[in-house]
């Protein structure tokens, strides 16, 4: 009958959004609500019969027949009432379901229907309303990731600050705060969901846009980081071939942190300031004398 807003408005929660032909639910309504004034009537008097058949009854006047049927009568009435009244609620929630209003404040998309059109139960969504201020992230961390750096669920929520970087590789103007992090891991990934809320209220953040999301711990220490081609692998370890001051390389074996961006954090093996060979170390021969690119 009424589509009651503009499509791309912003819509507050519990406003009135569509509003349906009621005419059959008002209908059906009135019906159901008359017969619980019916049953109400004859329960009263299937009630007063009854005390009155009892009473006799008790005196010797009236037969056990009779009590037995009037309280028979009283106990149907009194059921007949309880299925009115059920009859009721449903009617009710029909008839309510003719107005529909927003369910929280939002922006609300195009509308699938408008006004003229038939709407049945198997008509779909009439329109999709979201939330962008605050807006959610939702992203994945490894459960490697998540045990090196964070070690439980409590340190990261508390010490962890978020970044994004937008698809103009742009860092977003604001940090989020972790919101809740999923109570189990994807088996099939091995990774653990993760929520961050943003405030948005410039909406550059949009349902189902794509972000990279930078995590860092607050208290967290500078780590030594080279490129990803300086890393080697055997059955023994990760290693790097560390250069001398003699232009001399030796193998030491490293303890692999996060990667970003294509380079290698690592948590132990190199100090600061030392040098690794990035290029062609599977080249390297350990302890003789390389050439190092000036």
């Amino acid at each position: 009958m009424k589509v009651g807003f503009k499509d791309g408005e912003y819509v507050e929660k519990g406003r009135l959004l569509y509003t349906f032909d009621d005419t059959r639910y008002v209908a059906m309504y009135k019906s159901d609500k008359s017969k619980i004034e019916e049953y109400e009537a004859k329960l009263i008097y299937a009630r007063n019969d009854y005390e009155r058949t009892n009473e006799l009854f008790k005196k010797g006047v009236s037969t056990k027949d009779e009590m037995e049927s009037s309280l028979s009568q009283y106990k149907s009435y009194q059921a007949s009432l309880l299925g009115a009244e059920a009859d009721l609620i449903l009617s009710e929630d029909d008839l309510k379901h003719c107005k529909i209003y927003s369910p929280i404040s939002g922006v609300i998309g195009l509308t699938n229907y408008t006004e003229g059109n038939y709407i049945t139960p198997s008509s779909g969504i009439l329109a999709t309303i979201v939330q962008l201020d605050p807006i959610r992230v939702k992203f994945s961390m490894s459960s490697r990731d998540f045990l090196e750096n964070f070690s439980d669920i409590e340190t990261l929520r508390k010490t962890c600050t978020i970044r994004l970087r937008l698809a103009d590789d742009t860092f977003y103007d604001e940090d989020g705060e972790i919101e809740f992090i999923n109570n189990e891991a994807v088996k099939t990934t091995d990774t653990v969901p993760i929520f961050a809320k943003f405030k948005n209220s410039k909406s550059r953040l949009l349902p189902n846009n794509t972000v990279a999301v930078y995590l860092k711990r607050k208290d967290d220490k500078s780590k030594v980081r080279v490129p990803v081609s300086a890393i080697l692998h055997d059955e023994e370890s990760s290693y790097v071939y560390v250069v001398d001051e003699n232009d001399v390389p030796r193998r030491r074996n490293v303890v692999l942190g996060r990667s970003s961006d294509g380079m290698q954090f690592l948590n132990s093996g190199v100090s600061e300031g030392e040098r690794v060979v990035s290029d062609g170390p599977h080249k390297v021969v350990e302890g003789v004398k390389i050439e190092v690119a000036k």
